[in-house]
């Protein structure tokens, strides 16, 4: 297993889709902080009524807690589609699935890669975000280090339930497609209407109240403030459900 994990983990920093998405990804971090300068002067060129003056501070906290600027967490969640899918496009996962005990194994090995993974796009959004500010703004330390630490935790254990998510549409399913789908739609915060379809269809059996929106790793993941309890059981939840099910479901199909 250890050895499937270095493996996978090879063949993810040798992918182009990854070199790429990761610079894109920092690139977008950087640029985030001048470009909202830009805009802000832009807009205060063009109206007499902004009196207010560009904010030169921020604090570190804020830009530890926010690890995906930018578009951020739709390039991450591609560059997994990507990196889950590699091995079927380039048909030698039969060979890969055929040598372990169990072939859910192969799956596993790429959900525990994405851990590392999802971790360097998060060091490449934080970097890219301190050297943004310091061009532009003055970076101050707070006494909110620690609760930044706490929350910036339970942001990437909700991103890794829903890199399963993903892992089921895409390693499992062979969808490639639909895993981005899902990738653009996760990122971009547009899957509320697709959450309302959902609720309509269980509100006769669970109320009128029933919104499935506030259980959702990538709702409660722009949540604020971020509750530890309710974020630990999503992520918790979720991910295990959509890992089990990717695995069980992998190791009882014919892998072509």
């Amino acid at each position: 297993m250890v050895n499937l994990i270095r493996m996978d983990l090879y063949r993810m920093r040798k992918s182009k889709a990854f070199i790429v998405c990761l610079i894109l990804a920092f690139v977008l971090a950087l640029s985030s902080a001048p470009l909202e300068k830009v805009l802000f002067m832009v807009a205060k060129s063009l109206s007499n009524e902004i009196n207010e003056t560009f904010i030169t501070e921020v604090n570190f906290s804020r830009i530890l807690t926010n690890p995906f600027p930018m578009m951020g967490m739709m390039i991450t969640l591609l560059s997994l589609c990507y990196f889950f899918y590699a091995d079927v496009e380039n048909g030698y996962v039969k060979n890969i699935a055929g040598q372990m005990p169990l072939k859910g194994f192969t799956v596993l090995s790429k959900f525990m890669a994405a851990i590392v993974h999802n971790l360097i796009f998060a060091a490449a959004g934080i970097i890219g975000n301190v050297i943004g500010c310091l061009i532009v703004k003055k970076i101050t330390p707070d006494s909110n280090l620690l609760d930044s630490i706490r929350i910036l935790v339970l942001k990437m254990m909700l991103l890794q339930s829903i890199s399963a998510i993903l892992l089921l549409m895409v390693a499992t399913l062979h969808s490639k497609s639909l895993g981005m789908t899902l990738a653009v739609l996760f990122g971009m915060g547009l899957t509320g209407l697709f959450y309302a379809g959902i609720n309509e269809g269980l509100k006769p059996l669970f109320g009128q109240g029933t919104n499935i929106a506030n259980i959702m790793p990538d709702v409660v993941i722009s949540q604020y403030p971020l509750d530890t309890v309710k974020a630990l059981a999503v992520s918790i939840g979720w991910g295990g459900v959509f890992l089990l099910l990717a695995i069980r479901v992998f190791d009882r199909k014919d892998v072509k």
